[in-house]
C-alpha cells in the first residue's frame, strides 16, 4: 500500500461502518472516502466494505486483514506522536464515549459545558453497548472512552478511577419509612424496585439483596435509572441507588434518602480506554478533561489515578 492515506480511511470505515460518519471524522468530503475505498478495493481486489441494510459491513477479507492494517496504523501513530501535538481548541472531531445515563447525568454536564468554552469544534456522543461489543469497540476505535463502574473490562484495558461511591435507600416524601431509621428488618419487610445490567459491577447489588432473602420483594426491574422516580414517587417502593445519583434526583423529585441498611461496599466509577489509544494525545487530552471535570464538580475522595491494563487471560 503506497498511500498510508488508505490506511485512515480503512480504519474510519472498520469504525463507523457508514462513508458518511467516516468522512466527518476525517474532515473529509463523502467523494474522498469513496474513491479511498475504491482504491482499497483495486488494491486488495475485494469489495471489502458491503452495504447491509444501512451500514457498510466488512467481507470476510476485511476482517481478516483489520488486526494487521489496523495496527500497521498504531504504529505509524506512534511514529509521529513525538511532534504532533493535539490542539483542542482547534480541532474538530466527535468523541464516543459509552455510558449509561446515570454517567450522563452524573459527570458529562459538566464536560460538555467545558468543551463550548475551552474546544467548541468537539463533540461528544453517548453509546450503551453490551460489555462484549464495548470491548470490541474500544479496540476498534469506534467507542473512545469507557464510564462507568464495568470491573469486567478486562484484557489490555487501563482504567482511572474517577471517585468512590455508596449505595443509598430512596424513598418517596410521606412514604411510611420516610421517618425515622430505616432497619434492615424494616427494609427486608418492603417492596424494591431495581434497575438491572448484568453487564455491570452492579450486579452485586441485586445479590446482596437476593442474598438477604428479598428475591421475591423485588416488585419491578427495569433497565435505566432515570425512569425510576417516576415510579417510586407514586409507590412505596425502596429503591437502592447510587449516592450521587440519589442526590442529582432529589433536586428535581420529592425523595427522602437514607444510608442504606444492609452492608454493601463501595464501588469505583472510573474511566476505560484500550491500550491501542493509551498513548494517543486526543485520547489522554479527553481523559485528562473528564477527570479534571469530576474532580472538581464532584469533590469525591478518588483511588489511585491510574492502573496498567490487565492482561490477557491466559486460554
Amino acid at each position: 500500500m503506497k498511500d498510508l492515506n488508505l490506511l485512515y480511511a480503512f480504519e474510519a470505515l472498520w469504525r463507523d461502518r457508514s462513508v458518511t460518519v467516516a468522512a466527518e471524522r476525517l474532515g473529509l468530503t463523502q467523494a474522498a472516502v469513496s474513491s479511498a475505498l475504491k482504491r482499497l478495493r483495486a488494491e486488495y481486489d475485494d469489495p471489502l466494505f458491503t452495504l447491509v441494510g444501512r451500514k457498510m459491513e466488512p467481507t470476510p477479507l476485511a476482517s481478516e486483514l483489520s488486526p494487521q492494517l489496523l495496527d500497521a496504523l498504531a504504529v505509524v501513530r506512534k511514529t509521529r506522536e513525538a511532534r504532533v501535538k493535539f490542539d483542542p481548541a482547534s480541532a474538530r472531531r466527535v468523541f464516543t464515549i459509552r455510558t449509561r445515563d446515570i454517567g450522563e447525568v452524573v459527570c458529562l454536564p459538566q464536560v460538555s459545558s467545558a468543551l463550548e468554552r475551552i474546544a467548541p469544534g468537539i463533540h461528544l456522543r453517548t453509546v450503551f453497548r453490551p460489555i462484549a461489543d464495548t470491548l470490541s469497540g474500544m479496540a476498534n476505535g469506534q467507542v473512545d472512552l469507557a464510564l462507568g463502574f464495568l470491573p469486567s473490562l478486562e484484557t489490555g484495558i487501563h482504567r482511572r478511577v474517577l471517585f468512590m461511591q455508596n449505595y443509598v435507600c430512596a424513598m418517596r416524601v410521606g412514604h411510611p419509612l420516610a421517618e425515622g431509621e430505616l432497619t434492615q428488618d424494616l427494609f427486608s419487610r418492603s417492596d424494591h424496585l431495581l434497575v438491572e445490567y448484568s453487564g455491570s459491577g452492579h450486579l452485586s447489588l441485586e445479590r446482596a439483596l437476593i442474598d438477604a432473602g428479598l428475591r421475591q420483594r423485588i416488585k419491578l426491574r427495569i433497565p435505566q435509572y432515570l425512569s425510576a422516580p417516576h415510579f417510586i414517587i407514586d409507590s412505596d417502593l425502596l429503591w437502592s441507588v447510587p449516592a450521587i445519583l440519589a442526590e442529582r434526583l432529589a433536586l428535581h423529585f420529592p425523595l427522602v434518602i437514607k444510608p442504606h441498611p444492609l452492608p454493601l461496599p463501595e464501588f469505583e466509577v472510573a474511566l476505560y480506554w484500550h491500550d491501542r489509544y493509551h498513548r494517543d494525545p486526543a485520547n489522554k487530552w479527553l481523559r485528562e478533561l473528564i477527570a479534571d471535570t469530576c474532580a472538581s464538580s464532584i469533590g469525591k475522595r478518588s483511588a489511585p489515578a491510574l492502573t496498567p491494563p490487565r492482561p490477557p487471560a491466559s486460554v
